[in-house]
């Protein structure tokens, strides 16, 4: 990596609001792979906005993305009961939760798929055909196979050059860079999906504007961001797991996802708390190797958020599903309409 005086930095305005009053709320160091630096996150006095400045400038913010980076690397496959309409990797002994006898159990697997639902990828129900899709930070392409199984014509974006070829590679439409404008015709899509990737954006509000002008009429925004209005946040404050300085270059509430989305010319249909506490054993894992460096459950508590497995996810889904009751979640995923669609139809989705 190049040295702190190599790389270019940028003192902002609000991306959101455009006021250049803010106050420093937290500083920190990168503590998911520590690299060097400290970065500190703002507050707009104008619109409550939460953002770093100073920033690395978007020429220069792939250093702060290591070799290492977890979403640039293809996931393992997990042993849990796939979702009705995905496919389940081939496995050459079966596990005992999946043998005709567990199976017949009555509502077990129903219990199971309410249990494990944490609503961090929805697709909404298109009517038209064909139907398609765009999808922000695709990374290693599952989410596009997904699209492509349930019959969307899918194609992404993504900005890590690695990851992009890898995907191309599978055979996936795929474009190495940001969503710049003028990519894409005007209503090229029925939907437009960003899984934990607008945080990572240099400016938001003019990516949604161009996401608005690239969709159509009557088309469906889903995506997910970080909860900065969570417990989790206030609770482990520069150790909480998804501020994550400096690639989190904003960090996002329900109010001001609202205020961003309504200047982007989006309505929020609804934003959904997110059944995921995988935060918390992120939040903790990262104190515990900060304060503890001997310790091996850091570490341990690191890499079990990366593949929690099944009983991991059924241990940790009560917790979840009352906290995404109380709006509590540390991960919301928000679905919004155009403005100029005044008739949206039933709000149904594949979940």
């Amino acid at each position: 990596m190049e040295s702190l005086a190599d790389i270019a930095w940028e003192h902002v305005s609000c991306p959101l609001c455009g006021s250049g009053d803010s106050s420093v709320r937290l500083r920190g160091g990168d503590m998911l792979y520590g690299l060097p630096g400290e970065f500190q996150l703002v507050r707009c006095t104008a619109c409550g906005h939460h953002y770093v400045s100073p920033r690395p400038t978007p020429e220069c913010i792939r250093h702060y993305y290591p070799a290492s980076y977890g979403p640039h690397h293809p996931a393992e496959s997990c042993a849990a009961p796939s979702q009705p309409g995905t496919a389940a990797p081939a496995a050459t002994t079966q596990p005992w939760y999946l043998s005709p006898l567990v199976r017949r159990i009555p509502g077990l697997r129903r219990l199971y798929y309410w249990l494990s639902e944490s609503y961090a990828q929805i697709i909404p129900a298109v009517s038209s055909s064909p139907k398609r899709a765009l999808e922000l930070g695709c990374a290693d392409g599952r989410f596009l196979e997904r699209l492509a199984r349930e019959g969307w014509e899918a194609e992404g974006i993504e900005p890590a050059e690695e990851p992009a070829r890898r995907t191309q590679a599978r055979g996936l439409t795929v474009h190495f860079g940001r969503l710049e404008p003028g990519a894409f015709p005007a209503g090229s899509f029925d939907a437009v999906f960003a899984w934990m990737v607008l945080e990572h954006v240099h400016e938001p509000l003019a990516t949604l504007r161009e996401i608005r002008r690239v969709m159509k009429d009557s088309g469906w925004l889903v995506f997910s961001v970080p909860n900065f209005a969570c417990w989790e946040r206030r609770l482990f404050g520069r150790y909480w797991y998804a501020l994550q300085l400096p690639t989190h270059l904003h960090q996002f509430t329900p109010k001001t996802l609202n205020q961003m989305l309504r200047r982007a010319g989006f309505e929020s249909v609804r934003v959904i708390h997110q059944r995921n506490i995988l935060n918390l054993p992120g939040s903790i894992g990262l104190w515990l190797r900060d304060r503890f460096p001997r310790s091996r459950l850091g570490p341990a508590l690191l890499r079990f958020i990366d593949d929690p497995g099944l009983w991991g996810t059924l241990v940790m889904a009560p917790p979840a599903v009352l906290l995404a009751w109380l709006h509590q979640g540390g991960r919301l995923t928000v679905v919004a309409r155009p403005k100029t669609s005044t008739k949206y139809g039933s709000h149904t989705w594949t979940e």
